[in-house]
């Protein structure tokens, strides 16, 4: 097997940075959700996950993407013990509290598990969590973690969710991209990253009941191995 060339989480250095308008388009990048598609939270040992529905609806569109149709799998989170740790990818040499991640994959393909093996089966969209204010727009979620934790069955999420809410604002949605890994076993290099650089605010409070589920499971920067890192804007 050859040695691993795209794994993630990596550290956002702006001397490795190409800006690339052309190409990156902040305004370009949409995530159409379909309303219920995200059902249920599961909590295991490692963290959250939600769900989406079978047949789901939700769909990522981008310039830098391919052309094919990226259907949302799950989304997920990292985060650390303190405020100072947490996220999984570093933005020059800092890292953040958290990291939510939505993972899309490639339905050029047959199935999530066949898209898995391809170097652009999955494009996973980050979004940057920073310790600071109570932010409602994350209580929805982040109550139905709690009242999923010690569960050992998915409690519903609440009807009204819509992503969008866990999103930078629409005019803060500068990103970089590059190719990369998945942070978790086992670790296959089948993602493109696109990271917003802009971070959301969520309150101590709200992360607690993120480290109430385990204090930390985030994993630490991997080698850029020359990749090639772009940009929707001069970062």
């Amino acid at each position: 097997m050859a040695a691993a060339q795209r794994q993630s989480p990596i550290d956002i250095v702006p001397q490795h940075v190409c800006c690339d308008t052309d190409v990156c388009k902040a305004d370009a990048l949409n995530i159409d959700y379909k309303s219920g598609d995200c059902c249920d939270v599961l909590v295991s040992e490692g963290g959250f996950l939600v769900n989406v529905k079978r047949n789901c609806g939700t769909f990522l569109t981008a310039n830098h993407l391919p052309s094919s149709k990226f259907a949302l799998a799950q989304f997920h989170a990292h985060w650390g013990s303190n405020s100072k740790e947490g996220s999984e990818h570093f933005l020059d040499g800092k890292q953040l509290s958290g990291e939510v991640h939505f993972v899309f994959w490639n339905t050029s393909y047959e199935s999530f598990n066949v898209a898995l093996s391809k170097p652009d089966g999955l494009a996973v969209v980050g979004v940057f969590l920073k310790e600071g204010k109570y932010n409602d727009n994350y209580h929805g979620l982040i109550d139905t973690v709690r009242k999923a934790t010690g569960n050992a069955t998915p409690i519903a999420m609440p009807k009204d969710f819509h992503i969008e809410h866990l999103l930078p604002s629409p005019d803060k949605r500068e990103f970089v991209t590059y190719l990369g890994s998945l942070t978790t076993p086992p670790y296959n290099e089948c993602v493109i990253w696109t990271l917003f650089t802009e971070p959301v605010e969520v309150s101590f409070g709200q992360l607690n009941v993120l480290r109430n589920i385990i204090p930390a499971n985030h994993r630490a920067c991997q080698d850029r191995c020359d990749r090639e890192i772009r940009s929707s804007f001069n970062f």
